[in-house]
């Protein structure tokens, strides 16, 4: 009688999503780095939250439109991430610190001569939504000795 009992609740839990936020979090920005080595515009416009706002001033369409240029410019991109820290603030809202080298190899360049990249320290702002962590705000800016 237990067995079954245990094993609706264990579907209910994985109909949930994962039980732990924060390896949510971490499993979507690998899923971001994969996204980007692939050039993948899409997977970014469901990374990023309708009401996504950085302190650059972009809004979502004004990211996605970056990234877009970003992957047109580069026909590979090669990242390394690693994340220094997740806070979970509530059960639906986070905030993560994510240092990136990102580089590029500009369309018709050859080999190393049209290589560029830098490294870079993003600030991110989180919300979970239908089971889906997006982001709605960004800081970035160079990391250079970081």
């Amino acid at each position: 009688v237990l067995r079954p009992a245990a094993t609706l609740v264990l579907l209910a839990v994985a109909a949930c999503g994962t039980a732990d936020p924060t390896a949510a979090i971490r499993d979507r920005l690998a899923a971001a780095e994969k996204a980007a080595e692939a050039r993948d515009t899409g997977f970014f416009r469901d990374l990023l939250a309708e009401s996504y706002r950085d302190d650059r001033g972009n809004d979502r369409a004004a990211a996605i439109q970056l990234l877009r240029g970003f992957f047109l410019a580069n026909q590979k991109v090669e990242v390394v991430s690693r994340i220094d820290e997740i806070k979970l603030e509530g059960t639906d809202a986070a905030r993560a610190v994510v240092h990136a080298g990102l580089v590029g190899q500009s369309t018709g360049a050859a080999a190393l001569g049209g290589l560029h990249g830098d490294l870079y320290r993003f600030e991110l702002e989180l919300v979970n939504e239908s089971d889906d962590w997006r982001i709605i705000g960004a800081r970035w800016q160079r990391a250079i000795g970081e």
